[in-house]
């Protein structure tokens, strides 16, 4: 989610992932032994998480009372964040109306670690419930350095970091550093110190083929289906993508 949502007006970078408990569903942590300790051993900044209880230590109290995957899922995408140097608190899980299936709602501060929390999260989770050993080490350590290949110029960080403490919405656009201010009628644009005043903006996007279909696609309009290719691999890669759905179109 990028802006104002359904699950949140003041939130405005939330990951949703709809997930699949299978028969985990049958199984809220108070019926896996040993669930409750592994976590609290894994995890014991945990205890800070508060949930919807009104002190420290109340998720916690949740997970020993008994509580659904997704639940889990979801403090543990924003836990790991949190020890990434990324500090997130926003969450919620809410069923989908389809037996097992959960919306894992969380926040993020950068977009793909937003996604790679929620997925190390389920693997995280998988190795609590079977009750093996999981070193998410590498995964905090991953985390870091996708932030850093994605965050911001510091030109567009500063302006953005302003635009923040002055209560002025932002969302980046694209894999760079252009970033929209505000919604509506209101919103303006920049990448690094150049404003959407000029049309530099315009002619630089345009120069990007990559770039103009990504910003036509967000605004629903129809743009030929493509894929950057790099090397072989990819290129073999994106041939076997191709021969699955056109295989299981069939």
């Amino acid at each position: 989610m990028r802006g104002p949502n359904y699950w949140s007006i003041r939130r405005h970078k939330l990951i949703v992932m709809k997930l699949d408990l299978q028969d985990l569903e049958e199984k809220p942590t108070d019926k896996i032994p040993g669930f409750s300790e592994r976590l609290e051993k894994t995890f014991p900044s945990m205890f800070s998480h508060r949930c919807s209880e009104s002190f420290e230590g109340g998720f916690f109290h949740r997970v020993k009372e008994g509580t659904w995957m997704g639940h889990v899922i979801e403090h543990i995408a924003l836990e790991i964040q949190t020890l990434a140097g990324m500090d997130v608190g926003f969450g919620r899980t809410r069923g989908t109306g389809e037996h097992g299936i959960y919306h894992v709602v969380y926040s993020y501060m950068e977009e793909k670690v937003g996604v790679f929390a929620g997925k190390a999260a389920v693997r995280i989770a998988q190795a609590l419930v079977d009750g093996v050993d999981y070193n998410f080490d590498d995964d905090i350590q991953k985390m870091r350095e996708i932030r850093e290949e994605e965050r911001l110029g510091p030109s567009t960080g500063s302006i953005v970091e302003e635009a923040a403490a002055r209560g002025i919405p932002w969302i980046r656009l694209n894999r760079h550093s252009l970033v929209q201010l505000g919604y509506g009628v209101n919103q303006k644009r920049i990448q690094a110190t150049i404003a959407s005043t000029t049309s530099s903006i315009a002619v630089e996007i345009a120069c990007d083929k990559e770039d103009t279909k990504n910003l036509l696609e967000a605004q629903s309009i129809p743009v030929p289906r493509g894929k950057i290719i790099r090397d072989e691999e990819d290129l073999k890669t994106l041939l076997m993508i191709w021969v699955i759905r056109l295989y299981s179109n069939h």
